[in-house]
């Protein structure tokens, strides 16, 4: 009761927009159940539901339909381009104000949702990540295990203080959309938009979420999920902190450089010559490599002047 108050006070004192984006690809078991709850919880609000399909091949995008969701088509593949198209699009066509994410398979709960969205619009945070409740039915050990490893190198190298980056329950200002040029396409969209959130200096927070088993055939490979989140990590961090990631690499060189050149001076100290011309000449391009990488990372570091680019490109990401 006190929250259903709050929520209706907050929504009273702000007219705000809220677009809610549902990707879809074959979850016609689950969308109407998705949809009808996100009404439920979102009753009282000024609210749209957005359908972003990726040319399902079952009649998901009739039971989207006949529930009453906009259904748009995204153009490219995967989840990160249909989670853009929905922005994008919420943006654009439909003026919102905040944009709230949520996955088609009955996972999360929209009953949550009012949870992230009360953070917003009292300006206590500005992206608010919905942290899961997990157990041994809604995540396998190895998805529970990836998810801690990528939210580790987030907080640890991008310095974005979440212990669940991959949630795919989240809301945030649409402001996000103007200001950035996110690029990854697949399931790193969630971390590369959590770090240009952080590069705005939005104020980013979490709330706990429920997380259940989903509703038909998961789509996801936590390997090649895990592996491209590494590499947009990596990426970023070339943007973003080049004196940092080049600054480790470069030392990695240059300790390999030493120890081989250790090995070598101690040799030709105990037996008067130069025996391995080779791990003598490799020793020193190693050196040579990690000194080129530290000096690059410094002079990156003092150049660095990101460029941002609008999404305002539409027909490249969505269909109406």
């Amino acid at each position: 009761m006190e929250e259903l108050d709050l929520r209706k006070q907050v929504t009273n004192e702000q007219g705000s927009k809220i677009v809610v984006i549902i990707p879809t690809l074959n979850e016609a078991s689950g969308i109407a159940t998705v949809i009808n709850n996100v009404k439920e919880a979102f009753e009282g609000f000024n609210y749209e539901i957005l359908v972003v399909d990726g040319r399902s091949t079952d009649d998901t995008v009739n039971i989207a339909k006949s529930c009453g969701a906009r259904v748009i088509y995204q153009r490219r593949k995967g989840y990160g381009n249909a989670l853009l198209a929905g922005c994008i699009y919420g943006v654009e066509k439909l003026a919102s104000d905040i944009l709230v994410t949520i996955d088609a398979d009955g996972s999360y709960d929209p009953h949550d949702c009012p949870k992230l969205i009360r953070k917003i619009l009292s300006h206590e945070s500005d992206y608010v990540v919905g942290r899961r409740r997990r157990n041994a039915k809604s995540m396998s050990v190895s998805h529970r295990f990836g998810n801690w490893l990528i939210s580790w190198l987030v907080r640890r190298l991008l310095h974005v203080q979440i212990s669940d980056t991959q949630s795919g329950l989240f809301a945030f200002r649409s402001e996000l959309i103007d200001n950035v040029d996110i690029r990854a396409s697949g399931w790193a969209v969630n971390t590369e938009m959590l770090k240009r959130a952080a590069e705005l200096n939005m104020v980013i927070d979490e709330v706990e979420v429920s997380y259940s088993e989903r509703i038909g055939r998961t789509k996801l490979n936590t390997f090649n999920a895990g592996l491209t989140n590494i590499l947009v990590i990596l990426q970023m961090m070339r943007d973003t902190e080049p004196l940092l990631l080049l600054g480790i690499v470069g030392l990695l060189f240059l300790i390999a450089g030493g120890a081989i050149g250790s090995y070598v001076i101690a040799a030709w100290l105990s037996v008067g010559t130069l025996t391995n011309t080779g791990l003598a000449l490799l020793s020193a391009l190693l050196v040579v490599t990690g000194v080129q990488l530290i000096s690059l990372g410094l002079i990156a570091d003092m150049m660095k002047k990101r460029q941002r680019q609008s999404l305002r490109l539409l027909h490249n990401y969505y269909i109406e």
